[in-house]
């Protein structure tokens, strides 16, 4: 990124998202049960707050570990559970400032053995880029290991005010939701921006 200026990434906050507490240390337990209730409101039946919360310390831990920029939980209202969880990564441009690089990006810092994989190009306000859609088989479950499928949609993109390139990832498994938060990806990506720090 430049030297003299500072610019920092945004990103839409729509009803239902749950910021992650990424890069902090926080210990996710007592961040998520604090979160759950926030977000169910205190007269929410225990059981409710419970659930929610072990998801919410569930994506917390793992979204932590691929040292987002910034991430969030999703929660629709009928669900009243994570359906979905987005993240927001910084990576050097350095060998991947084009579009048809971008690809070749995402399978380093991001590896995934798809089931299925359609790669676009892509204009979006913060600047040109690629969007990759992937179903994958994924285990879940700690003690009874499954397959289950999780979709994804990345978005990566080359910002003309940095060196740097925006990597916005939406991933869910209950794809029942698919469309609504293929929708909400693509509204989500649109309102990534680079605002320039201003000092004092």
């Amino acid at each position: 990124m430049s030297d003299d200026v500072m610019w920092q990434c945004l990103i839409s906050e729509p009803e239902g998202s749950i910021r992650l507490p990424v890069g902090g240390g926080a210990e996710s337990g007592e961040w998520a049960k604090r979160a759950a209730r926030q977000y169910l409101g205190t007269d929410a039946p225990r059981s409710e707050i419970r659930e929610l919360a072990s998801a919410l310390a569930r994506v917390a831990a793992t979204a932590d570990l691929g040292d987002p920029t910034f991430a969030y939980a999703y929660v629709i209202d009928a669900a009243k559970a994570v359906t979905a969880v987005y993240e927001v990564h910084d990576y050097d441009g350095d060998g991947y400032r084009s579009t048809d690089r971008l690809p070749d990006l995402l399978e380093a810092v991001l590896p995934t053995s798809p089931e299925r994989r359609s790669v676009t190009e892509v204009n979006l306000p913060a600047g040109p880029g690629v969007r990759v859609q992937e179903l994958l088989s994924v285990e879940t479950g700690s003690l009874f290991k499954k397959k289950t499928l999780m979709e994804t949609v990345t978005y990566a993109v080359l910002p003309p005010q940095v060196d740097n390139i925006l990597v916005f990832r939406m991933s869910w498994t209950s794809l029942v939701f698919s469309e609504a938060l293929l929708e909400l990806a693509q509204t989500l990506a649109e309102s990534l921006e680079l605002t320039e720090i201003k000092e004092g």
